[in-house]
């Protein structure tokens, strides 16, 4: 079983040496104790790294499958992975999987045997491969669930999972840990070219649901990454502090762009889109009334 593993990087190499530890120690361990031959060939995008990432990385894995794929340092998240998925792509006929990863996630030793098993799940309940969330939670409290998959409910709310010891079919995948089987890149492609940063991975479940796939998360917890996003009151304190200029400007950067956020809701819900749109202009203008109307609606 042969699985690309699809990473970006930027002045991160703590972590990204021990993400890549804890995946090569999972590798290893599943293929001791099922007497098995699964292969990780890593593809890495050093988006323009000063920290020494792509050489420390080059010196502690001597002899693993990597290849290192330079960037110009304004790739993002979202334009990171891409480049490397699409230089895992020249291999793909000889691939089984693309794992996509975050390098701040760090996989338990259970890694494989909860990815493949979701996908044994998949298979039996659907008849086709789909793509598989792996459950994430706190290091320090293992008991917050910080990523995993996301339903709708009958409002149009979304609702995060966490795992109850059984795969459970999502509307939306997140990608720190995301195995996705090589018929849907037949099917769907690799991330949308428009996403810079953020939304991609959400984009990308909500793409392969449209056309049929199904996406779900794994049955328990296969590792560890902290959740990084600010709750709504404590980023709309940020803006409301900040002059017009300065809350465009912010609202305009890749990591938390707007226009990345409008992208998502007009490819996957374009009903919804114009009054989205107001309300992210009502963001920009008029943040304190924006916060007021969240709390109204129930959005914390």
């Amino acid at each position: 079983m042969n699985i690309s593993v699809i990473l970006t990087c930027f002045n991160r190499k703590a972590k990204t040496l021990r993400c890549l530890d804890c995946l090569f120690e999972a590798q290893d361990d599943y293929n001791r104790r099922h007497n098995s031959s699964l292969s990780l060939a890593v593809y890495l995008t050093d988006d323009g790294c000063t920290d020494g990432t792509p050489i420390a990385v080059t010196e502690r894995f001597v002899g693993h499958d990597i290849t290192i794929i330079p960037g110009n340092g304004q790739l993002y998240w979202a334009g990171g992975m891409r480049k490397a998925w699409r230089a895992a792509m020249a291999r793909h006929a000889g691939i089984d999987f693309y794992l996509l990863a975050n390098d701040d996630t760090f996989a338990f030793l259970s890694l494989f045997d909860e990815l493949l098993d979701t996908h044994h799940y998949c298979l039996e309940r659907n008849g086709l491969p789909g793509i598989y969330s792996g459950v994430t939670c706190d290091e320090s409290h293992p008991e917050i669930i910080t990523y995993s998959g996301d339903c709708f409910d009958r409002q149009g709310r979304l609702h995060r999972l966490a795992p109850t010891g059984t795969p459970q079919l999502v509307d939306i995948t997140n990608a720190n840990m995301l195995l996705v089987h090589k018929t849907v890149v037949d099917r769907i492609g690799i991330f949308y070219e428009g996403y810079r940063h953020g939304g991609a991975d959400n984009d990308y479940a909500l793409t392969a649901r449209r056309h049929g796939l199904p996406a779900y998360i794994t049955a328990q917890v296969c590792g560890t990454c902290p959740y990084d996003h600010p709750s709504l009151v404590d980023e709309m304190s940020k803006l409301m502090a900040m002059n017009l200029n300065q809350r465009r400007a912010y609202l305009s950067h890749p990591l938390h762009s707007d226009a990345e956020y409008l992208l998502l809701m007009k490819r996957n819900f374009p009903s919804k889109y114009p009054l989205t749109w107001a309300l992210r202009k009502m963001r920009l203008y008029f943040p304190k009334l924006y916060l007021a109307i969240c709390k109204a609606r129930g959005i914390q």
